[in-house]
């Protein structure tokens, strides 16, 4: 910004009706390319712009510094910064997220587990008896055991989650692109109002000038005799008003800049220079050609109408838990138990064994007191003793520790559950949906309201500013000759000094109305794009 006020030609403003731009106010030799804004209207305006712009720079990277900026890339760096849209994309994302776990719940659920464990040397408690009742013992044991569960589970929320959860997507996804079409209108707000604020100096430090000059014409007539001293004092003071004027302007374009860096994320790396620049046009299009796109494609009214089917979508959800639900389940599991004490594996083991060899021989005995001969009989008993095969067998079939797993039989279960009744509960969550529905339903007629009356207004209040940038232009034209007429009669002495300085604050005046007056309208224009939402034709496209 600061860097235009060296390239200051020129003192007054002379413009022809109905081509009077700001950058009338600011020749710009540093830039022969005078930037239209034929293309700032929208999401599919950024395109526009795009394509006018011809730079040829690219749009600096988020909190980077910058020294020029353009429309587009304030628009594009706010995307990449601003909290409010950031926020919006987060919350674009999770929803997409939800519709991958709601796909995700029509796939079964997997779990595994597996378990390492150590019994130490003691007495067990089994039931009601001890390990010594049930012939046990007392040992130290290496446990292991594994676990795979297969489950899936069709009911309502199987279906109807799915459902919300894709309505509720696109539903962020429209709050996403709203929030994206807001930002743009604040953005490009910001940049009219650092625009028009830095051309309101350029105009005040013109003044200054221009008061200067008044005050060096002064002076000659004085020296000369021709007036007395207080059109010298006179002159001093208003050059004093101008410079104040100009300190004033200048902090207020200072703030401006501040705000527009704020809104957009980004450091200024010295004075900023905005390279867009806008053009006044003649509004062509009616207010019956705006109302019904806008209450068709306004970016809020697009996501009040998908909240308003994401609410529906939770109705349904909620009126599904009258309807069962369809649970199948599958098991697999195995585990191993190794003995640590091989000595008190093998003395269990001849234990066993002569307990055996026992009952061979008392049955042998029972056999050979029978009048008749008892088939099988008489068992050979030796073969229940352990011998050192036996025992090395015995002391392999222990090495089980931890993955020789015995596997247990499968287990399948089907069950089908129908909740019958929940003290109420289904009832109330079924009434909330419907009062959120039916909110929902409020809110989006109320914004269709809403868009109606702002779209009027704005409508009316861009024609208004349009034929009020008329007469400004045509007021200053006559304030600028008036000026040069009382300047002329000045120097000849044909005019006191206060005709002068009327003639001087009349063309101030004029040419602060009229840079308000352009500003106004495109304001206006802004604010006729906001209240739409839709993407008009560009301005130099129409009338």
């Amino acid at each position: 910004m600061g860097g235009s006020v060296a390239s200051v030609a020129g003192r007054r403003v002379r413009a022809s009706v109905g081509r009077w731009t700001p950058a009338a106010l600011l020749p710009c030799p540093r830039r022969t390319l005078v930037l239209t804004a034929i293309g700032w209207l929208g999401l599919g305006g950024v395109g526009s712009v795009l394509a006018q712009e011809a730079s040829g720079r690219l749009p600096p990277a988020p909190g980077a510094t910058v020294r020029e900026l353009s429309l587009t890339e304030a628009l594009l760096l706010a995307r990449s910064n601003n909290p409010l849209y950031l926020q919006a994309a987060d919350a674009a994302t999770s929803a997409a997220w939800s519709v991958r776990e709601a796909y995700g719940q029509l796939l079964p659920s997997v779990t595994a587990s597996g378990t390492l464990a150590y019994s130490g040397h003691g007495q067990q408690l089994i039931g009601n008896f001890t390990g010594d009742d049930l012939g046990a013992g007392s040992t130290d044991y290496l446990i292991s055991n594994y676990s795979l569960g297969v489950s899936q589970s069709y009911g309502p929320s199987t279906y109807y989650g799915l459902s919300r959860s894709r309505a509720e997507r696109s539903a962020a996804g429209a709050w996403l692109s709203a929030e994206g079409y807001e930002l743009e209108s604040r953005v490009t707000v910001r940049y009219l109002a650092a625009l028009r604020a830095e051309e309101a100096r350029i105009v005040a430090e013109r003044q200054l000038a221009q008061a200067e000059e008044n005050l060096e014409l002064a002076e000659a007539r004085f020296g000369a005799g021709a007036v007395p001293g207080t059109d010298l004092r006179q002159a001093e003071v208003e050059r004093g008003r101008a410079a104040v004027a100009l300190v004033r302007a200048g902090n207020a374009a200072r703030a401006e800049e501040a705000r527009l860096l704020g809104e957009i994320g980004v450091i200024a790396a010295g004075p900023l220079e905005l390279v867009t620049r806008f053009e006044v046009f003649r509004p062509s299009l009616g207010l019956d050609g705006l109302l019904g796109p806008a209450a068709e494609r306004h970016p809020r009214l697009t996501a009040l109408r998908e909240s308003e089917r994401a609410r529906d979508a939770a109705l349904d959800e909620a009126r599904g838990s009258y309807l069962p639900t369809l649970t199948v389940s599958a098991r697999w599991s195995g585990f191993t138990r190794e003995i640590r004490n091989t000595d008190y594996l093998i003395a269990s083991a001849r234990s066993s064994a002569d307990s055996r060899a026992r009952s061979c021989e008392f049955n042998n005995r029972i056999a050979a007191g029978l009048s008749s001969e008892l088939p099988g009989y008489p068992q050979e008993c030796g073969r229940f003793a352990v011998t050192p095969g036996k025992e090395a067998r015995i002391l392999d079939e222990n090495r089980v520790f931890p993955f020789g797993f015995e596997r247990q039989p499968v287990s399948l279960a089907a069950t089908v559950s129908l909740p019958v009744f929940q003290g109420l509960a289904r009832q109330r969550r079924i009434e909330e949906a419907r009062a959120a529905a039916r909110t929902s339903t409020h809110v989006r007629r109320a914004e269709e309201l809403r868009v109606r009356t702002e779209v009027t207004a704005a409508h009316g209040n861009l024609l208004a500013a349009y034929e009020v940038v008329q007469i400004e232009t045509g007021n200053v034209e006559l304030a600028t000759r008036q000026l040069d007429l009382a300047q002329e009669r000045y120097g000849l002495g044909a005019a006191l000094f206060l005709e002068l300085l009327e003639a001087q604050s009349s063309a101030a005046l004029a040419e602060l109305d009229l840079l308000n007056a352009v500003y106004d309208f495109h304001g206006a224009w802004v604010e006729l794009r906001r209240a739409a939402g839709i993407d008009l034709a560009p301005p130099g496209a129409e009338g």
